[in-house]
């Protein structure tokens, strides 16, 4: 009869172990998902994008020439300094002028750190950057308008890169 019992009582031994055991092991698992993932959000681009009204304002440039508009990347505040999220490592941004806006449309995507030089290329542009300066950020209509109109929202995209 005793061992009957053993027979009977080894299985729920080893199902309650092989029960807790499994709960470790995904626990450990699901821990090092989690750490991973934390450790992935670091390395991920954040990219944010806003429709800002274009201004008429007809000017040159000595990099690019002549432009018929301009529209700026405001921060929270509604000013035109921007400062990088703090929550990654940021090694460089890239603005763009996403507006989709029909040819011949043209435009020039500057970034200008503070107390530095602007960095400019047609349409988009990628410069080095950091969490500890601030941006100013700039798309210049670069053929005679319209489009845009005045005021109308021009879409543009800043992204910091890891």
């Amino acid at each position: 009869m005793a061992n009957d019992r053993t027979s009977v009582a080894q299985p729920e031994l080893t199902n309650k172990y092989l029960r807790r055991n499994m709960n470790n092991k995904t626990s450990k698992l699901l821990s090092m998902v989690v750490c991973v993932l934390a450790g992935f959000t670091g390395l991920v681009a954040w990219a944010d994008s806003q429709g800002d009204p274009a201004k008429m304002s007809i000017g040159t440039n000595s990099v690019f020439g002549k432009y018929y508009a301009y529209a700026k990347i405001t921060n929270g505040t509604g000013g035109y300094w921007i400062k990088p999220d703090t929550n990654i490592v940021v090694r460089s941004g890239t603005l763009t002028d996403i507006s989709g806006f029909p040819a011949p449309y043209g435009s020039y995507a500057t970034a200008l750190p503070f107390g530095s030089t602007n960095c400019c290329s047609s349409n988009s542009v990628t410069f080095p950057a950091t969490n500890t300066l601030t941006y100013q950020l700039t798309v210049y209509v670069t053929s005679p308008t319209p489009p845009p109109t005045n005021n109308q929202p021009m879409t543009l995209q800043i992204q910091w890169n890891p």
